[in-house]
C-alpha cells in the first residue's frame, strides 16, 4: 500500500510518543494511578496531540495506559490478580520458549548468557537487575526461534520488571536469582533440556510467590 509523506510522518510521530510515554513508565517516572498529560507529551517531542492519542491507545490495547471519560488517561496500575495472571503467563510461554531453544543454543548464545550472568551479579541498582535480568531471559529463549511468543513473553517481563523494581527488588532477592539463574545456564550449557525447564519453572515460580507475600504485606492478600 502507497503511504504518502504526511502520512509516513504521522506513523514516526506516532511512533515517537509511544516509545516516550513507554520509556516514562518503565522508568518510573510516570507512577502507577497517575495521569498521563497528552499536552505535555506533545511538548516535550514537538508534535500535535494527534500521535501522543494514537500512542496512547496503541498502549491500551497493551495494558499499560487506561483511558477514561472525563478523567483521560493514566497509567494503568497492577492489581493482586493482574500480577498472578502474568506469571501464569510467563511461566507458560517461558518454560516453552526454553524446551525449544535449548536443542538449538549455539556456544556464542551460552557465552553471551555468562556475560549477562557476570555483569548482574556485580550490579548494584535495582533498574541494572531488571535490565540485565531481562536481557539475560531473552538471551536464553532467542534460539528458540519463535519470535512472536518471545515478543509475548518479553512484554510480560517488562510490565512486571517495573512492579518487581519498586515493590519487591531487594539484595536478597538479587542474590537468589543470581543463584538460579546460575543453575538454568548450567543445565543450557550441558544440554539438559528437562532440567533448565524445571529450574526455570521453579524460579518464577518463587517470584510468584514473592509477588503474592508483598500483597499480604501491603493489606491486599491475593483472592
Amino acid at each position: 500500500m502507497f503511504v504518502t509523506p504526511t502520512e509516513n510522518k504521522s506513523l514516526s510521530t506516532a511512533e515517537r510518543a509511544y516509545e516516550e510515554i513507554r520509556k516514562q513508565i518503565l522508568s518510573g517516572q510516570l507512577s502507577e494511578g497517575s495521569p498521563i498529560r497528552q499536552d505535555d507529551i506533545a511538548a516535550q517531542l514537538g508534535v500535535s496531540k494527534i500521535p501522543v492519542r494514537e500512542a496512547l491507545m496503541r498502549l491500551q490495547s497493551e495494558g499499560w495506559v487506561s483511558l477514561k471519560r472525563n478523567v483521560g488517561a493514566i497509567v494503568s496500575p497492577l492489581t493482586v490478580s493482574d500480577c498472578v495472571e502474568m506469571l501464569d503467563m510467563r511461566i507458560a510461554l517461558e518454560c516453552r520458549a526454553l524446551e525449544l531453544a535449548v536443542p538449538n543454543m549455539a556456544p556464542s548464545d551460552l557465552a553471551l548468557a555468562e556475560q549477562l550472568l557476570e555483569r548482574y551479579a556485580k550490579a548494584d541498582t535495582p533498574q541494572a537487575w531488571s535490565d540485565l535480568n531481562l536481557a539475560f531471559h531473552q538471551c536464553l529463549y532467542s534460539p528458540a526461534n519463535r519470535p512472536k511468543l518471545v515478543a509475548t513473553a518479553q512484554a510480560a517481563q517488562e510490565r512486571m520488571g517495573r512492579f518487581l523494581r519498586l515493590h519487591v527488588s531487594m539484595d536478597a532477592e538479587h542474590q537468589r536469582s543470581a543463584d538460579e539463574h546460575l543453575a538454568i545456564h548450567q543445565a543450557c550449557v550441558a544440554g539438559d533440556t528437562k532440567t533448565a525447564v524445571r529450574l526455570l519453572r521453579k524460579h518464577l515460580e518463587q517470584t510468584q510467590r514473592e509477588v503474592m507475600a508483598y500483597f499480604r504485606a501491603s493489606g491486599n492478600p491475593p483472592a
